[in-house]
């Protein structure tokens, strides 16, 4: 079976993930991540919110304000070799046709931002784009929970989203909700609302489901680009039809 396109497709197309494909009910494994696949992970993250406009390439004028907005890639720049004051633009230009496609920069910064995650773990100037990602996600899954749109996500809400995200053996589907707050160290079976609802006032509010989750899904796409409960949402709201995923590029079967 052949996968189609996405709209998280861009943000894993570096193949950072490899996991072994499993029939349907079964355990799917996830093997650790190299330095080299984390580092093009999160320089896609950086070039995505560098190219404003999402046509695929990186004007002068995008690029100085992101340079202007965010001083770590400026040293990212600087580590490459290159000069971070001058003509920037023209040194990550490879064809000289005045836009940086994601070859270009990917080419430009590879070794520079393998090195950082070598050091250090993340690409510094992948922060800023990172938690951007993150909250965006976030939000987009809790406001799918709160049915009702009163801003807050009650008892009943949490068991329906949740009971969408068992599989047939009553476990966690990979890329769910559940599997989240799972990752999240808490049980998504029992008590949830209890776990999440920091003030026990019996309602879920946006600032404690981002603080309890946040932490996990960070690393997240940090590691994949992306939050797989929240691509998982974009097709089905696209499609309004469940689909089967291999999660490897987060592309649903065709």
């Amino acid at each position: 079976m052949g996968c189609g396109q996405s709209s998280a497709a861009k943000a894993t197309s570096a193949g950072q993930e490899q996991i072994s494909a499993t029939s349907a009910g079964q355990e799917q494994v996830l093997t650790k991540l190299s330095d080299e696949e984390k580092a093009l992970t999160q320089l896609k993250l950086i070039f995505d919110a560098v190219d404003v406009d999402e046509n695929g390439s990186v004007s002068e004028t995008e690029l100085a304000a992101a340079l202007e907005r965010d001083r770590s890639l400026v040293a990212l720049i600087k580590e490459a070799g290159l000069n971070e004051n001058f003509y920037v633009l023209e040194q990550l230009d490879t064809n000289n046709d005045n836009r940086v496609t994601w070859a270009e920069f990917e080419s430009n910064l590879k070794k520079a931002a393998v090195q950082e995650i070598a050091d250090s773990g993340h690409v510094e100037a992948a922060e800023l784009p990172v938690e951007e990602k993150v909250l965006k996600r976030l939000r987009e899954l809790f406001d799918n929970l709160d049915a009702n749109d009163d801003g807050a996500v009650n008892k009943e809400e949490l068991a329906a989203g949740l009971k969408k995200d068992k599989d047939e053996h009553g476990l966690m589907k990979d890329d769910s909700l559940g599997k989240l707050i799972e990752q999240a160290g808490l049980n998504p079976h029992w008590d949830v609302l209890e776990n999440l609802d920091t003030n026990k006032d019996g309602f879920i509010a946006w600032e404690e489901f981002e603080a309890h989750l946040r932490s996990v899904a960070k690393q997240e796409v940090q590691e994949t680009g992306d939050i797989a409960a929240a691509v998982v949402l974009d097709v089905l709201d696209d499609t309004e039809a469940p689909q089967t995923y291999c999660v490897c590029s987060r592309l649903p079967f065709s």
